[in-house]
């Protein structure tokens, strides 16, 4: 009876330190789940920024001339989608390196409870040995014991059974929580990188919406005073078109009387001062009237140029104002619809 109450105490003692650990691997699988969810959603929380970027690209496409260009801000929103790869990718390790030590602990949780079910069992049949006297009923004679020695261990074979089963457990649960800093290491490592590049895009959008803007103000002023000008050639196109018009009464008059003088008879057609001064204010009115002409060509040409002039404005203004709008309202709105919340679960 001493060496069964002996050997059940022992036998409870490797017991408890196999329902202990089993308690603790239990737990450690509980945790593992749980870091391995939180890599989950981190994972999952990428997509959507993905996709903001990715739309912010192709909205870019459609600038027009001189603002399709790949500037800041496209090199930014690439390295933004080159870093969400890599953290996906980084995220995803993390997720099957967590499914790995899951399966440890679950094998591991599994030999403990194959041995502590072993070890009730044992406790179950030497308490009842223990309770045996002579009086007891159900009493068997064996003839030879020594036939089942074959399939019996040893004590040191027994404990190191017990031992080795505790012992990978504990590494298993040491493996499990360096995975566990890893994966936590890993989310807030990569939200942090995140974030910093998402303010940068940010800062990199609104650098460029100043330029366009300060462009489209100079362009705007640039529209503004040659309008002005185009105005001012009008007006003075008007009067000098007035002013040739105006010539026509008098070289008529001019051209009409050296006519009429000149169907005078005989030796009455003389060169008076008369005919002089007809004839040189004929010439003054026609060269007046070259004058204006002239002036009225160079006009329309400076006219001309003013309204091309005017043309390009408009048109750098329009690529401008839709560069703006791509920017500001396509591009930075949808980004402002993301809210960059890191990498928390929905509902936080």
């Amino acid at each position: 009876n001493r060496r069964l109450q002996d050997r059940i105490t022992t036998v409870a003692y490797w017991k408890q330190r196999l329902v202990t650990e089993h308690q603790a691997i239990c737990q450690e699988i509980t945790n593992l789940n749980m870091s391995k969810q939180k890599t989950q959603q981190a994972l999952a929380s990428t997509e959507l920024p993905t996709e903001v970027s990715t739309n912010c690209l192709k909205n870019r496409e459609n600038r027009e001339a001189i603002d399709l260009v790949q500037d800041l801000v496209d090199d930014e929103l690439i390295n933004e989608l080159n870093m969400l790869s890599e953290v996906q990718k980084l995220l995803s390790n993390r997720i099957n390196d967590s499914d790995t030590r899951l399966r440890n602990l679950n094998d591991c949780k599994s030999n403990l409870e194959y041995d502590i079910r072993d070890k009730e069992e044992c406790l179950r049949l030497d308490e009842h040995c223990y309770k045996l006297n002579n009086g007891s009923a159900g009493l068997q004679q064996i003839a030879q014991p020594s036939l089942y020695d074959g399939h019996t261990s040893t004590v040191d074979k027994h404990e190191s059974f017990s031992q080795d089963n505790l012992e990978k457990s504990e590494i298993a649960r040491v493996m499990s929580c360096l995975q566990r800093e890893l994966n936590e290491f890993s989310i807030n490592k990569s939200n942090d990188e995140l974030q910093k590049q998402s303010e940068l895009v940010g800062s990199m959008f609104r650098l460029r919406l100043k330029e366009l803007t300060d462009a489209k103000t100079g362009l705007d002023g640039q529209l503004e005073k040659t309008n002005q000008e185009i105005s001012s050639v009008e007006d003075s196109l008007h009067q000098l078109r007035e002013a040739l018009r105006s010539k026509d009464g008098p070289m008529k008059v001019a051209t009409t009387r050296f006519a009429v003088r000149a169907k005078r008879p005989n030796v009455e057609q003389t060169r008076d001062y008369v005919h002089g001064g007809l004839l040189s204010e004929i010439n003054d009115i026609n060269g007046s009237q070259e004058a204006l002409k002239q002036q009225i060509a160079s006009a329309e040409e400076t006219l001309h140029r003013l309204l091309k002039n005017k043309e390009r404005l408009q048109q750098d203004i329009a690529i401008k104002k839709k560069s703006i709008q791509i920017d500001e309202q396509q591009c930075l709105r949808l980004r402002k619809t993301l809210s960059w919340r890191g990498f928390r679960p929905a509902g936080m």
